[in-house]
């Protein structure tokens, strides 16, 4: 029920130019810096508070975990969840 209502929605909500840009981005799981980098931005800050919303949303969902050299630690990586 919970993703069906999410679908709901996503599909009642307009998606921000942000948004729009990092759902095209993210074609396969990525990190948040993977996602900046990726769109042109030099830092992860550009895209990480878009993409902490779209998993509130229902549109992006955490896939894993993986490490990222600058920060020097485990971050997490984002998918798109297929119908956003």
């Amino acid at each position: 029920i919970t993703k069906e209502t999410r679908l709901e929605s996503y599909l009642k909500t307009e998606c921000s130019n942000r948004e729009k840009l990092i759902l095209s981005a993210l074609t396969k799981p990525m990190t948040a810096r993977q996602v900046a980098q990726s769109l042109g931005f030099t830092e992860r800050n550009a895209v990480a508070p878009r993409l902490t919303e779209m998993v509130d949303k229902g549109w992006v969902e955490i896939a894993g975990k993986a490490y990222d050299k600058v920060s020097k630690r485990n971050v997490a990586v984002y998918r798109r969840i297929k119908g956003a």
